[in-house]
């Protein structure tokens, strides 16, 4: 056993540490001072460089997904990295723009722009303030639980649906046409039905660019595909005049801090809604992120703090005029493996980005826009594959089912209902799983001597039965696995009936219940009612009941709402054995009595 002086195992690795009151508030304050510059920054500073590279092509090419100019998307970095390397607590996040927030947030400011796009530009970092502010309120407001408010199937189903909706839309700059359609089927179709009309310079340039990236991404993975196409493309069209459509100029130099003008109170307001949108949307995406990366380098995250670093780096992000940011994954596995050891590659990061805007801004006036377009699709396949949609089929079909569902809602529908949508899934399938949780009966297998499941009656999640279970003559032990409140409390007790009335069609009526309280984490006063209600139905039949391994919380409320002194404290036990046991050698005893 390690020494509390140890700060790694035996294999060497870091133990995992309980955050401070100041890393939780202020976690710069705390890593800053200690920070070896002669051994992490070179390292820090190669992957930072190393990450630039496909941070600021695809901040540029996700900048037209939300519907403005490509230097948007640059503008949201710098501060948005700053800020999250101040208050975050993660040592390798890259905080940045992403499709399904970048998409979120078209919908959002399409509705009130009008398709003015100077208005969309305030309209973009006004929202990228009001999520800002979200977080910010819902991180001091302790509301951290709502990192897990959206399904896990159901946020899978969205983002490869929204990432399949994206690379459908990037089409037409790819082909050199203008699409048509309100949703990705007929966007698809418009695509395709215009194949006379694909500008060939464009087709050459932009697929090209795309198999040059794959390819780049399939033997040569450490060269930076998107930068190199960025490159080649604006070289090319530099020196060969050619038909293409370019990117608009990016203004040279770095944006002042400034708050959008000319939006009036409701514009405010509706913002603020949409701002809670895209920030469940950015959080969920950037928690899974970061859940992802604690899990590599043994850091344990606060949600409450995330919600403020994520607060931080949006007010950042919209003071500059830039998006919506969030955590991206894709960037944060890369800086991983250039080798990032911590939040310094992202200041350095951000340094990089201001440096392009400073001094670099007039290169990209030569990049095609198919290329741009070739970057983004690049981006999303990853997002795109179905890979994870099928493992859930092998887990959990329901779960399949709801990440389907969502899928291809998000593909058919606008995006904002297709959001709806997926949060009303959520709120059912919850809602589902706590009416209907897993019931069943334990047995003693010989061997051991272990209580485990030998029948399922619902939900087997949690494993299979053991076929090795045996019952216990004069004893049933029940299992009911998830919390005993309103919406399950009549399941537990027809559940229980129904396994007494089965024991008794068998001549088996046994003289004791065991109910295993170890997955009751909690108790309402409904779920009170109907245990006892299930007591006085056993004691009819000369039926004791007793209950295993009772939390403390469950114990308290049970207590306080009378239920104990029907069973009385004797009868509450630590293990499922020990009311075993205790039953049977009462009953035992009782007998040779009688």
């Amino acid at each position: 056993m390690a020494s509390p002086q140890d700060t790694n195992d035996r294999a060497g690795r870091p133990l995992p540490t309980a955050p401070t009151t100041l890393s939780r508030w202020f976690p710069i304050a705390e890593w800053l001072p200690k920070y070896q510059w002669n051994r992490l920054f070179r390292a820090d500073l190669i992957a930072a460089v190393s990450v630039a590279a496909l941070v600021i092509p695809e901040s540029m090419g996700l900048a037209t997904v939300a519907g403005v100019p490509v230097q948007i998307g640059l503008y949201a970095a710098p501060l948005a990295l700053i800020g999250y390397a101040m208050f975050g607590g993660s040592k390798l996040l890259v905080f940045a723009v992403s499709g399904s927030v970048a998409a979120v947030s078209a919908s959002v400011v399409g509705e009130l722009s009008g398709g003015d796009q100077d208005t969309a530009i305030a309209l973009t970092a006004a929202l990228a303030l009001t999520t800002g502010a979200v977080f910010i309120v819902a991180g001091l407001a302790r509301l951290g639980f709502v990192a897990n408010f959206m399904s896990n199937a159901v946020m899978t189903g969205f983002i490869i649906g929204l990432s399949i909706q994206i690379i459908i839309g990037q089409l037409g700059e790819l082909l050199g046409i203008e699409q048509s359609g309100d949703s990705s089927v007929t966007k698809l179709w418009s695509a395709i039905s215009q194949i006379g009309d694909w500008n060939p310079a464009a087709v050459v340039m932009g697929v090209g660019a795309l198999v040059l990236m794959l390819g780049l991404k399939r033997f040569a993975p450490k060269l930076p595909g998107a930068l190199i196409a960025v490159v080649a493309s604006s070289l090319i069209v530099a020196i060969f005049d050619s038909d293409l459509e370019l990117v608009a100029a990016i203004p040279q130099g770095i944006p002042s801090l400034s708050l959008p003008t000319d939006i009036d109170a409701s514009t405010w307001g509706e913002l603020l809604l949409g701002g809670a949108v895209v920030a469940l949307v950015a959080f969920s995406e950037g928690w899974g992120t970061s859940q992802t990366l604690a899990s590599r380098t043994h850091v344990q995250l606060n949600a409450n703090q995330e919600f403020r670093a994520y607060g931080v780096g949006n007010i950042g992000a919209g003071l500059l005029g830039g998006m919506v940011v969030t955590g991206s994954l894709g960037k944060s596995i890369a800086a991983e493996e250039d080798g990032a050891k911590t939040q310094m590659s992202n200041i350095i990061l951000a340094g990089i980005v201001l440096l392009t805007l400073a001094l670099l801004a007039p290169a990209f006036q030569w990049l095609p826009e198919a290329v741009l377009a070739a970057i983004v699709i690049d981006a999303m396949l990853d997002s795109a594959s179905l890979r994870k949609l099928n493992h859930l089929w092998g887990v959990d079909r329901v779960d399949y089912s709801l990440g389907l569902v969502t899928m291809v809602l998000v593909l058919v529908l606008d995006l904002l209902p297709a959001i709806v949508a997926g949060i009303v899934l959520s709120i059912v399938y919850l809602v589902y799983r706590i009416s209907y949780p897993g019931r069943a009966l334990l047995g003693r297998v010989p061997e051991t001597g272990d209580y485990v499941v030998r029948h399922w009656l619902y939900d087997r999640r949690h494993g299979e039965a053991n076929p090795h279970a045996q019952a216990v003559p004069g004893v049933l032990v029940y299992r009911f696995a998830g919390p005993l409140v309103f919406s399950n409390a009549e399941a537990f007790g027809t559940t229980g009936q129904a396994f007494l009335v089965t024991a008794g069609e068998r001549g088996e009526l046994p003289h004791t219940v065991v109910i295993d309280f170890e997955e009751v984490l909690a108790v309402d006063v409904t779920g009170a009612a109907a245990l006892q209600s299930f007591i006085e139905y056993a004691a009819r039949y000369g039926v004791n009941v007793t209950l295993a391994r009772v939390h403390s919380g469950t114990r308290e409320l049970l207590g306080r709402s009378g239920v104990l002194d029907e069973i009385g404290e004797d009868r509450l036990y630590a293990t499922v054995r020990g009311a075993v046991d205790a039953a049977t050698t009462s009953h035992e005893g009782g007998a040779g009595a009688t």
